[in-house]
């Protein structure tokens, strides 16, 4: 007998342990009963040890691996990284979190997963075509969607909340967007929908509002809560200045971007 929960969900973290720490304290008023993880714990901000140490803790029902991840294991099996031009930033960070990272967070991280399907939903990082695809717009999302083998998919990377649905009719697929931009959202998933669901991210949020974003997931209302959470944002630009982050890094956080 399938036993319905309440998920918490989140993704994109990025070592922002001041961002995950509000959430965190958010959510305990929410009743959530397990976590689903899409992925970065690390990358860009200062605290990659608290943040994996704090997830670990969670015991995640599903965590999988980011990008983020995907590159400082390969740091750690010592291979070069990919990433070149403007995300030589993403591995100058990534080499340092390797330093600062426990043995058992390393392992942990070494643990996660590309994708999972469980009963009525599935949850992927980036897109299901290819890994580490944005599936940032409509078009993306369509050529997607012959991949789900439910009906909801979770989807980080974007660090942007949203939902594309589609429905099937006699007329054939209709297409609906939504984005989330108040500080408490309720999307009720439509029976008849298949759903990419994308709860934002929780330490570098970037669509215009400087705001933690996760969600909570009733399985059994197939109801999703979207909720925007302030945190400290002005700790966090101090720490990266403190430790001789790249200042954008600190900038982006300001206009959430």
């Amino acid at each position: 007998m399938t036993r319905f929960m309440r998920y918490l969900v989140l993704s994109d973290i990025h070592a922002n342990y001041l961002a995950l720490e509000a959430v965190l304290r958010h959510a305990e008023k929410q009743k959530w009963e397990s976590v689903i993880f899409l992925g970065d714990a690390v990358g860009y901000y200062t605290q990659p040890e608290e943040v994996t140490t704090a997830l670990r803790e969670l015991k995640p029902e599903v965590a999988l691996l980011g990008n983020h991840e995907a590159v400082l294991l390969e740091l750690a099996e010592g291979r070069s990284s990919s990433m070149v031009g403007d995300e030589g930033i993403v591995a100058e960070v990534l080499e340092r979190h390797l330093k600062e990272l426990s043995a058992e967070s390393l392992g942990f991280l070494g643990t996660l997963s590309y994708h999972v399907v469980k009963d009525g939903w599935e949850a992927a990082h980036g897109a299901l075509r290819t890994p580490w695809e944005y599936l940032s717009s409509l078009p993306i999302a369509q050529s997607n969607l012959e991949h789900m083998q439910t009906n909801l998919c979770f989807v980080g990377h974007t660090h942007v909340p949203l939902v594309y649905a589609c429905v099937s009719s006699s007329k054939g697929e209709l297409w609906r967007t939504v984005t989330f931009r108040n500080e408490r959202n309720i999307y009720r998933i439509p029976p008849a929908a298949r759903v990419f669901f994308n709860p934002g991210s929780v330490g570098q949020p970037r669509d215009g509002i400087p705001l933690a974003s996760y969600a909570v997931f009733d399985d059994s209302l197939r109801v999703i809560e979207l909720f925007r959470v302030p945190f400290d944002l002005v700790g966090m630009q101090r720490l990266v200045r403190q430790h001789n982050y790249n200042e954008a890094l600190a900038a982006r956080l300001a206009v959430g971007r």
